[in-house]
């Protein structure tokens, strides 16, 4: 019982840190770039704006769509709406990572195409895989494969924060942006097998 009531309030806490730095991140990052207020985006950005937009509109569903799905409890309350929301959350996946890997193939420059290549397929076949288990009934591995899925969304944040709000600079020596993007998909999986390592075993068959 103990470990359950930590691991909900490390849950909680983890989320609330999550949706603080989406914040931070919208404000400073993605509503100027909507809104045109950047010039330099504006100029990078111009050959791709639409399909830039639909891919961060769609992003963005998936990451406040998906965290309601991590809470047991609302689980098994809502089974309608967990289905309902899971669905959602596939579909926005669905739309954003074929435009991140048309966007890398077309637009970036070649050091960092391969790097966010391969973080979209991983995006997209995790995903691909929560879906498939979970028509399957394979629950605890819908849980390890969904869980793998949102890590992998929430580089959305990370590596926007990193580079656009804190203002850091990658050394080329260490394989400068592409690296990153290397480190921040190898990171979300390793982070989201240890999570789901730690799940009491009771939660793990609760998934429905």
């Amino acid at each position: 019982m103990a470990h359950r009531e930590v691991f909900a309030r490390s849950r909680l806490v983890f989320f609330l840190i999550a949706g603080l730095l989406f914040m931070l991140v919208m404000c400073k990052v993605e509503l100027p770039l909507l809104l045109g207020m950047n010039p330099h985006w504006e100029q990078k950005i111009n050959a791709y704006r639409w399909c830039l937009h639909v891919h961060a509109l769609a992003a963005t569903v998936a990451l406040l769509v998906a965290p309601v799905q991590f809470f047991p409890e609302i689980r098994r309350r809502h089974l309608q709406m967990h289905r309902l929301l899971g669905r959602l959350y596939a579909v926005a996946v669905g739309i954003a990572a074929p435009l991140a890997i048309y966007i890398a193939l077309m637009h970036l420059a070649p050091a960092e195409k391969w790097p966010a290549v391969a973080q979209g397929c991983l995006w997209l076949g995790t995903t691909v895989a929560a879906v498939v288990t979970a028509c399957n009934r394979q629950l605890i591995m819908h849980q390890i494969w969904i869980t793998r899925s949102y890590a992998l969304t929430l580089t959305f944040i990370v590596t926007r924060m990193l580079v656009d709000v804190l203002k850091m600079d990658i050394n080329a020596s260490f394989g400068g942006a592409a690296n990153l993007i290397w480190v921040s998909s190898l990171m979300a999986l390793v982070m989201a097998d240890l999570l789901c390592l730690s799940l009491p075993r009771a939660s793990q068959l609760e998934i429905a």
